[in-house]
């Protein structure tokens, strides 16, 4: 998708320069201005193509069309074409019109493109105000007209208190609301604190409204508005937002209802941690990729500097306490100078269910009993003379332009048995009861020529291996080993690469330390400009004594915590240590 927006842009480009020779240049140059009327027309309609953008994904990502409106609203704003729309609607509302024609002959074109280039419309989609902003960015496309509009961006007035959408008709006067305490140290640019009353006044609170505070945990009933300039309703959405004692947190019965269809959409269901800070009454949140989407509805606090001449904006959630100690939740987000999300959450009652935290520690519990089920004491399992060896695998598959090395370890007994499942030393496996609980993990091998041959369904299938070499009695390990892999999505010149390093490094004594560190480089080509960026996270480092015999590691830390896992050379020269499933090569 990113790069056909690109193409289609490019040939729209020229068929809005094509009006040159057309009335429609004739028509602006009758009226005042007509350099900045060309300017503004041109970067109206090289928008459009953003609109294309936009109603294709609409028609191939319907599930997402909360967050397809929303980001593509925002990418609007970010380059003030609301104010451009305006400004053309006022001066040049017939040739407004012949430029939406003419862009929109090109629709069956943009929309073959996008469906050629789209592996998944939803998640191209739901990226739609990145994709936009990568490949129709104005100031790169047009720099000569973006310069020439620059005060028309900046020039929107600031939005009227007197009648907004979701107001109370009753809302005290600017005089009156000075007077007693509104939600201090807190900041509405750009919506006045007037508005903010009205819309907290119709859900109900009481004036005056103080911040922060104890929190109270359970539901609140949430209704977020989608606004143009504050006032025009685009959309609803509604939800149930549990607050959990243990900062858990979970979204639900999500609804998403258009100004225009008047249709109620279901939203997926989203859980999160949430931290909450008391002097200010900030309530944040903490998401994985899964649930990213939820910072839609729950925005991060604090100032966030505007586009160009744009103001900046102060976003908020906020808990408050209404005069009769009812607990409320106010949301605020800007998009550019003055569209934005108005959110008012009430307290409906206690949490029901479980926490997403709870729900968690409950399934690492259960993991680790499920881990540990066939797990003896320490060399209570196989001894050395029962074993007839692990049988290594290694083999590389092809992902794009990534290498990726697949492992496995097979548990090869002289009985003639082998176990597929081998998650700790052998030594430490209790036999009996991994047959008895798992017989699916075991069936048998033998050997054929010079390899090995496993049963599976009746049949003997072929297994390319080496059998790993055991340490020896204490065995004494020297230097370092490490461990690197990477992982690039998209292209080298327009992607993003994760890289992961961990190195065990042993020294007399029988002393170890370990590391471990990961981090991502990208790069952004579009075509007029390469940016490169990346990051880091901080090495996490541990180190102590080692014993290693047989096919067991087993490591000591300094905090005192004691970890054993199976571990054997892949040859005599002992340059490539496998522990715990991964490989390890000396340097």
């Amino acid at each position: 998708m990113i790069h056909v927006s690109l193409r289609a842009c490019t040939f729209i480009v020229c068929a809005v320069m094509s009006f040159t020779g057309m009335p429609f240049t004739t028509a602006l140059q009758a009226l005042a201005n007509p350099t900045l009327l060309k300017a503004a027309a041109t970067m109206y309609a090289t928008a459009q193509v953003g609109a294309l953008a936009r109603d294709w994904c609409l028609v191939n990502a319907p599930s997402e069309r909360p967050l397809i409106e929303k980001e593509y609203a925002a990418w609007r704003a970010s380059f003030g074409l609301p104010s451009i729309e305006s400004y053309l609607q006022t001066n040049a509302a017939p040739q407004l019109a012949q430029l939406r024609a003419a862009v929109d002959e090109r629709r069956d074109q943009v929309y073959a493109e996008l469906s050629r280039a789209s592996q998944n419309p939803v998640t191209d989609c739901r990226n739609i105000r990145a994709q936009l902003t990568s490949q129709i960015n104005l100031p790169v496309l047009l720099p000569q007209e973006y310069q020439l509009t620059s005060a028309l961006r900046a020039s929107m007035p600031a939005p009227a208190p007197s009648a907004p959408v979701s107001a109370s008709a009753t809302a005290p006067a600017p005089s009156a609301e000075r007077s007693r305490t509104f939600l201090t140290t807190t900041r509405f640019d750009p919506v006045s604190a007037t508005y903010v009353q009205g819309l907290l006044g119709k859900a109900g609170g009481q004036p005056p409204y103080q911040g922060g505070g104890t929190l109270k945990t359970g539901a609140y009933e949430c209704v977020q508005q989608n606004t143009h300039n504050f006032e025009d309703l685009l959309s609803v959405v509604s939800y149930t937002l549990t607050l959990y004692p243990d900062l858990g947190l979970r979204f639900t019965d999500g609804t998403f209802t258009g100004a225009d269809t008047k249709t109620a959409e279901p939203l997926k269901a989203f859980q999160a941690t949430y931290s909450y800070d008391r002097p200010s009454g900030n309530l944040e949140i903490e998401t994985d990729y899964t649930n990213y989407d939820l910072k839609d509805y729950m925005y991060g606090n604090g100032r966030y500097d505007g586009v160009g001449d744009d103001p900046p904006l102060f976003n908020i959630f906020r808990v408050l306490t209404d005069a009769h100690g009812q607990s409320l939740i106010y949301g605020q987000k800007g998009y550019g100078y003055r569209d934005g999300d108005l959110t008012v959450c009430r307290y409906q009652g206690a949490a029901k269910g479980l926490s997403p935290v709870a729900q968690a520690r409950q399934a690492a519990q259960a993991e680790v009993e499920r881990f540990n089920r066939y797990r003896l004491k320490p060399d209570a399992g196989l001894k050395l003379n029962q074993i007839e060896g692990l049988l290594h695998t290694y083999e590389n598959q092809y992902d794009g332009i990534n290498v990726i090395g697949r492992e496995s370890t097979t548990l090869l007994l002289k009985d003639g048995t082998a176990y597929l499942n081998l998650r700790w030393s052998p030594h430490d496996l209790d036999v009996a009861a991994s047959r008895n609980g798992e017989p699916q993990a075991w069936t048998k091998w033998r050997r054929q020529g010079g390899g090995y041959e496993l049963l599976s369904a009746g049949h003997w299938t072929s297994l390319n291996g080496t059998l790993g070499v055991p340490a020896g009695q204490n065995e004494v390990l020297s230097g370092s080993y490490q461990f690197i892999s990477s992982y690039t999505s998209g292209t080298l010149m327009n992607g993003a690469t994760a890289t992961t390093r961990e190195a065990y490094t042993f020294t007399s004594g029988r002393q170890y330390s370990q590391t471990s560190s990961s981090g991502v480089a990208g790069t952004l080509n579009t075509g007029a400009m390469v940016t490169t960026s990346a990051a880091s996270s901080p090495a996490d480092f541990t180190s102590g004594t080692y014993v290693f015999k047989g096919y067991t590691l087993e490591f000591r830390s300094r905090s005192g915590q004691t970890s054993r896992t199976y571990a054997f050379f892949w040859t005599k020269d002992k340059k490539s240590l496998m522990i715990g499933g991964q490989t390890y090569t000396r340097e």
